[in-house]
């Protein structure tokens, strides 16, 4: 288990981790306009215990039975980072989502956040992205998430740490914060 995963499950977030990190599994083909990080911008040592320093993280985030693979990767035009997230139709095809973007106003900015594979389980959040009124509070209070998928973790190692699953209803990546 590492190191942040660690942290978090002591916070009392269930599920456990779970999925793969493989340079092999990454996308030859990245959306226009972006690149893969280089080691400069990953230098932080929290990012030490991870093959692939929390930038990328492999799943059947969907549930069509295809892995999908998640990227954070740096802007190739000005000092921004994303969370992008190659995704299968089901029928061999892929379209790539950004569920998030993050701009810098200096330049040379290393990469902020971080991504790990959440296993399928039940979730304790608190509150879905756009609510203002959320409930940190402890964990057995808050309300639930019974996720059938694996999910995606984005959090900034050592402070605030949001959690992307599929709605199949809305076809779509949907988030929570587990943390502020």
């Amino acid at each position: 288990m590492t190191l942040i995963a660690s942290a978090l499950l002591s916070l009392g977030f269930a599920g456990g981790f779970a999925g793969g990190f493989a340079s092999a599994s990454t996308p030859a083909e990245l959306p226009g306009g972006w690149r893969h990080p280089v080691a400069s911008e990953l230098e932080d040592p929290l990012r030490d215990d991870s093959p692939s320093r929390y930038t990328q993280a492999t799943a059947d985030f969907n549930g069509d039975g295809i892995d999908d693979t998640a990227l954070l990767l740096k802007s190739r035009t000005r000092s921004a980072e994303a969370l992008w997230v190659r995704l299968s139709d089901g029928a061999g095809g892929f379209r790539w989502l950004k569920p998030m973007e993050i701009g810098w106003d200096a330049p040379d900015v290393g990469v902020a956040m971080a991504i790990e594979v959440q296993a399928p389980g039940v979730i304790a959040y608190g509150c879905f992205d756009g609510i203002e009124d959320c409930d940190f509070g402890p964990v057995e209070e808050r309300p639930k998430l019974k996720l059938a998928e694996p999910s995606l973790l984005y959090f900034r190692p050592d402070s605030a740490a949001s959690l992307y699953f599929w709605s199949h209803s809305r076809q779509r990546l949907l988030r929570v914060w587990l943390s502020d």
